[in-house]
């Protein structure tokens, strides 16, 4: 089973904790002393920002894209990579149990079907 890009074993099935994917996220992430927030975009089918909003330190939902943003194979536009559907899901289950009403708008967001793009800053 792959959570957040991260591999835990079969043996786990579907019920792998949150603390688990949480550990490897924060590892994943490294140090983030030097990151301020991580801007977000939503954009139209044609690339067209509809919307922007930005994610400020101290959330799981800040290491979990800071995390992706570093990892993730996809190319950049003007520095924003863009983030896949599983992914924005699987970070806002995880941030609505354990960030609370801090990312509860953006976790509306990233439950939709809409286009996201992050960049860290």
């Amino acid at each position: 089973m792959f959570v957040c890009g991260y591999h835990f074993p079969a043996s786990m099935g579907n019920d792998v904790s949150f603390d688990k994917v949480i550990e490897k996220v924060t590892a994943g992430a490294g140090d983030l002393s030097g990151i301020k927030a991580v801007e977000v975009t939503g954009e139209t089918s044609k690339g067209e920002v509809v919307e922007k909003f930005t994610v400020e330190p101290g959330s799981f939902m800040f290491t979990a894209l800071v995390d992706y943003y570093k990892k993730a194979d996809v190319p950049e536009k003007d520095g924003f990579k863009m983030i896949y559907y599983t992914n924005k899901y699987q970070i806002s289950e995880i941030s609505k149990t354990v960030d609370g009403d801090g990312t509860k708008s953006f976790c509306k967001k990233f439950d939709d079907m809409n286009l996201y793009r992050i960049k860290v800053a």
